[in-house]
């Protein structure tokens, strides 16, 4: 990999406020062709100054838009933490959906197709005042999926609401628990008890912002979070990722949170949510901040993983904060296809990528084994501070990148500083995307305090690769089928290569709708690729495929 963010046209540093306070653990990235022109462009939401929307020109040049556009915001306050695109009207082009920083508001841009933005969060929905004394709402997760099968796009907020761990609550955790006046429970003990409790918060504290809305369809948003059971509240929220853990058609819902709050719910046709973390094996990473679902052990499951704090410990030592944090670092879920998970994190190798944020799990090398990448770091000021190990540790936390072991054998080993990826700042979003159309991923990461970081794949050209991307016209508001379910088939009788299309994961960030795969030296075209199209139980099936190509599936089953 090289960095380019320089010469590409990314020269912006994402704030200069501190590192601590409002705008704390924020630097959010989405990428998607917001013009139409085929080409991946970039929003990146920035602190205490104008949000960036630049278009690319299918070369990885970014020019930067935003304001002509109509979406570089207003700067009171502090600005802009997540953000996504979608189409919520139907009409054809991307509309935009930033979540606010500190007590800054929401804000949903609305394309009129020319590229021109407006503002329209109060007529459509979305309209959330700050309650007064209310300095720091933390928002730091925005993702985007049909959650009912309508064929509109539905918005999910979440807030990383720390105040549900506050004193008076432990108390009565405490008392019911009856733990000693000096016993330090683990993250997950603390939460399993407030959740006994309801996870109770003073009165007069104001409610929670994490939130699930339906779209109509015509763009206008309902507050739908109660109604489908998703206890939001109870979670201290980063990212939720949409994607079909159990094989039945319906987008499911996995969180991470801090505190030992992540949870996992199952999609009941599209009517309501149900926790299934428990049974599902799930839910013991006590800092679940970035995430992704992919298939990385290739059996067409959807697998969870999680980043998270790792910190080395010694024999009897507990990780600083221990009561909220804790230092036993990532987690790897295995789905064995029922939403039923077995933790298979050291035997890949992935415990440990320091203080983690964004994550990718994508074939960067197009030799047909995916690798994972990882953006880290914390920092609460512009040096360590001794008195701070849990935090100081973490101050230069270079980008991790795992590949398979030798001979294709796990466990993983780490090999970024070797593959280029050398930088030690406080890294959040992260978003795999081709930004020049050359087969392979290049590697965006939005940074807290700094420029953006642009890595350049310089991977060999000789593997070959294929990329997919769906076009639905039966349904407007979702032309590029997300949550479909793509396999690919490279020689008949092979089990399927499976990935689905969404734009979900990693951390404030949102990725093109675009499954890609390598495949190595092979050169022989595919045997197929069949798309199943959500709610469609036929699927449609291309064969005789050739690779090097950016294929575009257009729907002809009508589901």
């Amino acid at each position: 990999f090289t960095e380019v963010a320089a010469e590409a046209g990314l020269t912006e540093t994402q704030s200069d406020l501190g590192f601590a306070g409002e705008q704390s653990q924020s630097a959010a990235a989405a990428v998607a062709d917001v013009n139409g022109d085929g080409h991946p462009d970039v929003f990146l939401a920035r602190a205490g100054k104008p949000d960036g929307l630049y278009l690319n020109d299918g070369e990885g040049n970014f020019t930067d838009v935003a304001e002509e556009a109509g979406v570089a915001g207003p700067t009171e306050r502090f600005g802009s933490t997540a953000a996504a695109f979608l189409d919520i009207d139907g009409d054809g082009d991307l509309d935009l959906f930033v979540s606010g920083a500190a007590a800054g508001t929401d804000h949903l841009y609305v394309n009129d197709g020319a590229g021109h933005f407006t503002d329209e969060t109060a007529t459509r929905g979305l309209d959330r005042p700050i309650p007064d004394g209310v300095d720091n709402t933390q928002q730091h997760g925005v993702s985007v999926a049909d959650v009912n099968r309508d064929g509109a796009m539905d918005l999910l907020v979440l807030q990383w609401r720390a105040d549900i761990y506050n004193g008076d609550a432990f108390n009565a955790a405490a008392e019911a628990r009856g733990w000693a006046a000096d016993y330090v429970p683990s993250p997950c003990e603390t939460a399993a008890a407030l959740r006994e409790l309801g996870f109770p918060v003073p009165e007069g504290t104001p409610a929670g912002r994490s939130a699930l809305y339906l779209n109509d369809g015509t763009g206008h948003f309902t507050d739908v979070t109660a109604d489908y059971g998703l206890a939001l509240d109870e979670v201290v929220a980063f990212t939720g990722v949409f994607n079909d853990l159990d094989g039945d058609g319906w987008v499911d819902l996995a969180i991470t949170g801090d505190g030992c709050t992540s949870r996992l719910y199952r999609n009941v046709q599209g009517t309501r949510f149900e926790d299934i973390t428990e049974t599902a094996g799930v839910g013991t990473d006590e800092n679940g901040m970035g995430a992704v679902v992919r298939d990385i052990d290739g059996d067409g499951t959807a697998d969870w993983f999680i980043t998270s704090i790792f910190l080395p410990l010694k024999d009897g030592q507990r990780c600083p904060g221990s009561t909220f944090s804790a230092c036993s670092g990532n987690r790897l879920f295995l789905n064995d296809g029922t939403a039923s998970f077995t933790d298979a994190t050291d035997a890949w190798g992935l415990r440990d990528s320091g203080w983690g944020w964004g994550v990718a799990v994508e074939d960067l090398d197009n030799d047909g084994s995916p690798e994972v990448v990882t953006t880290n770091g914390f920092r609460t000021s512009g040096e360590p501070d001794p008195s701070e190990p849990m935090t100081s540790s973490f101050w230069e936390d270079r980008t991790r990148l795992f590949t398979i072991g030798a001979g294709g054998e796990l466990p993983f080993v780490e090999v970024g500083e070797r593959a280029g990826l050398d930088d030690t700042g406080v890294g959040h979003a992260l978003v795999p995307f081709d930004m020049d159309g050359d087969g392979d991923l290049d590697i965006l990461i939005a940074q807290q305090n700094d420029v953006p970081l642009l890595y350049r794949n310089d991977t060999d050209a000789a593997n070959s690769w294929l990329t997919v991307a769906l076009l639905d016209p039966t349904r407007p508001g979702n032309p590029w089928g997300d949550g479909a379910r793509v396999e690919i088939v490279a020689d008949e009788g092979d089990d399927p290569l499976v990935a689905w299309i969404g734009t979900t994961g990693s951390y404030e960030s949102q990725r093109p709708p675009v499954v890609h795969r390598g495949f190595g030296e092979r050169r022989e075209p595919l045997h197929s690729v069949a798309v199943h199209w959500p709610g469609d139980d036929r699927p449609q099936v291309i064969e005789d495929v050739e690779l090097d190509q950016h294929l575009v599936v257009e729907r002809t089953t009508t589901g």
